[in-house]
């Protein structure tokens, strides 16, 4: 009898345990199901903001809202079965399965936040969907009341990241795959709102005083010409100012470079004479002709670029009292503006001027005789289209604020806008935007190519270029860089088909189609030269110099018609890659020239004997897989991470 009853009990402890996990599994099922739907809303959400950002109209802002809302709920629920479930809690204490319920509970908790920051953003939208539809004035004008707005939000958001950064922090490696897949998306979203978020703090602190907030604002601005190319974008053949008072455009005005030089009388009564540097002494002011405004870009830092040019337009009769900072575009900053504008017309000259005509349509009016330029008033047209496509941006209806703030936001990051303010508050936040042009001191390895044609012409329109850098890293975290440059002056193919009197003037009228560069290697200070070679014949260097904490490794060659010229700089940089307890990492700048298009570039990196790549990140985006051998261009500045051991 006792059996019985012993097996009896047996059984019926199984049916109630089977009961339980049944309700248990039942209950983790929905809790499972209420936690994938959350999640799904949530990034259909986060993808719905990144495509459209502010420019939700309010009936999608609603729509969002309410789905958020259901997320809300739905990963309410799923946090409450997580963190109140008694079986989960006593399998929290169990090694290795501990971690796991201790992720999930992290990720559901993660999740129900995120929703905050998704309605927060959504309420963002709907401050700026007021600001634009109620409110008139130019972009300039809205800025500021658009960043005040969204402030509260900001802050919303900050406090939520902080708390999500905190439970991610808790979260261990060796997570199941489910897990371990949602851990890697959280961080590449948590990476891509916290830029948002430095990019909107940024403006925040820089907007106000750039546009005129705390008094009037005035700007000298710099034209360059980027078929003709220097060190921060091209020649300055046009300068202008440009005012802001409290985010309203006062003044735009633009002149030639050439009208502050009166003349032959120079310099101008009163100033001194300025020395050119080296180069442009040697290869184009070869007369003793002193430097002017049309040569200060020379400089590959901004930041001296911007003061030089102060300097030299005092110094060459300039009147303009006061010059609060100074903003650099080209060509390409043109051409940005104008795909989101639209067409501008010159009324002046009777010329409609387009995305894809602004280069050349420019050039050719700009030099209605190829073989005596000098003998015309030929950049008033330049003047005047400047200002039309900086008229037509500023005063552009609300419809187009969200993509012109996005247009200006690329130049920015491709360097065809660049800016520069006295206030040295204002100019650190400029850097700290990447706005500024200037080189970059990062820590380990660092390359820069910079070119300037002093042939007078405007080659640049057509010669294409490409740099294949390759890394050899040795055992003491030393490296031996061997940058190689193609340069390729394709003229009489480019020339087919096209206005004889276009082709003619790009080179000069005929008599200028070699294109004369002037090479500099940008490499970490310190780097010695290991050899240098032109078309495969070795040389000498013109130029060993040290220049912005950087060494620079300058010579001058000439491109003729149809040919290509390959050029190769070899040097050793010391200590540019560390170790630590978990093997070496090896950190590469590449920064960009300004003014010129997304250059192909190509890094192979050659590990010590012995060790192997372990992972790879190129702009802070980890490479699919761990390759020494990374195709990619210079749009933009290129940040490489190799970890080997």
């Amino acid at each position: 009898m006792s059996v019985l009853t012993g097996r009896a009990a047996r059984i019926a402890l199984a049916v109630l345990l089977v009961g339980v996990l049944g309700v248990e599994l039942f209950r983790y099922i929905r809790a499972f199901e209420d936690l994938s739907e959350g999640r799904g809303i949530l990034l259909a959400t986060a993808d719905l903001l990144e495509s459209r950002g502010l420019d939700l109209t309010d009936q999608e802002v609603q729509v969002a809202k309410a789905k958020l809302d259901r997320a809300a709920g739905k990963l309410d629920s799923a946090s409450g079965v997580i963190q109140s479930d008694p079986v989960l809690s006593a399998a929290s204490y169990l090694p290795w399965l501990g971690d796991q319920v201790s992720a999930a509970g992290d990720l559901s908790e993660i999740a129900r936040r995120s929703t905050t920051i998704g309605s927060e953003a959504l309420a963002a939208a709907r401050d700026y969907q007021r600001i634009r539809e109620t409110q008139g004035g130019a972009l300039s004008e809205k800025v500021v009341p658009v960043l005040q707005a969204v402030e509260p939000h900001a802050a919303i958001i900050q406090q939520e990241l902080a708390a999500i950064r905190e439970r991610r922090a808790q979260m261990v490696s060796g997570l199941l795959p489910p897990l371990s897949s949602a851990r890697s998306q959280l961080d590449k979203r948590l990476a891509e709102i916290e830029t948002r978020l430095s990019d909107y703090d940024r403006a925040r602190r820089m907007a106000p005083k750039i546009l005129g907030y705390d008094g009037a604002q005035t700007y000298l601005v710099l034209a360059h010409d980027n078929t003709e190319i220097l060190a921060s974008g091209g020649f300055i053949l046009v300068y202008g100012f440009i005012t802001f008072d409290s985010g309203k455009l006062q003044r735009l005005q633009f002149d030639s470079v050439a009208n502050l030089v009166p003349g032959e009388d120079w310099p101008a009564p009163g100033a001194a004479y300025i020395e050119p540097p080296k180069p442009l002494r040697t290869h184009l002011l070869v007369r003793g002709w002193p430097m002017g405004l049309a040569e200060a870009s020379w400089w590959p830092d901004f930041p001296t670029v911007a003061q030089r040019a102060i300097e030299i337009y005092r110094a060459s009769g300039g009147r303009e009292e006061h010059i609060d900072g100074v903003i650099g575009v080209n060509f390409l900053t043109l051409e940005k503006l104008l795909e989101v504008t639209g067409p501008v017309t010159v009324e002046r000259y009777g010329e409609t001027v387009s995305a894809e005509n602004v280069i050349e349509k420019t050039l050719r009016i700009t030099h209605p005789d190829a073989l005596r330029p000098w003998e015309t008033d030929r950049y008033d047209f330049a003047g005047y289209l400047a200002k039309g496509v900086i008229d037509r941006t500023l005063g552009a209806g609300p419809g187009k604020w969200t993509s012109l703030l996005s247009a200006l936001h690329t130049l920015g990051r491709e360097k065809n806008l660049l800016l520069y303010h006295t206030d040295p508050g204002v100019q650190q936040v400029i850097a700290e935007a990447g706005w500024d042009g200037a080189i970059r001191q990062d820590a380990g390895d660092y390359l820069m190519v910079v070119d300037s044609n002093l042939r007078r012409n405007k080659l640049n329109l057509l010669v294409e270029s490409s740099i294949d850098l390759t890394v050899r890293l040795d055992s003491q975290g030393g490296a031996t860089d061997a940058v190689a440059i193609s340069y390729s002056n394709g003229y009489s193919a480019w020339a087919q088909g096209r206005d004889r009197a276009l082709a003619a003037l790009v080179i000069g009228g005929g008599a200028l189609d070699l294109y004369g560069n002037y090479l500099r290697v940008l490499a970490p200070q310190g780097s010695s030269l290991e050899g240098m070679t032109l078309g495969a014949v070795t040389t000498d260097p013109e130029d060993v110099s040290v220049e912005d904490s950087k060494t620079v490794f300058g010579c001058y060659f000439t491109v003729p018609r149809d040919a290509t010229r390959p050029v190769e700089v070899t040097y050793l940089s010391p200590s540019v890659a560390v170790s630590d307890g978990d093997g070496h990492e090896y950190r590469l700048l590449v920064q960009k020239q300004p003014g010129t298009r997304a250059i192909p570039l190509t890094i192979t990196v050659e590990v010590p004997p012995g060790m192997e790549i372990r992972a790879s990140a190129l702009d802070g985006k980890p490479l699919e897989s761990a390759t020494g051998r990374i195709v990619t261009d210079l749009r933009q500045d290129r940040e490489l991470v190799v970890r080997y051991r």
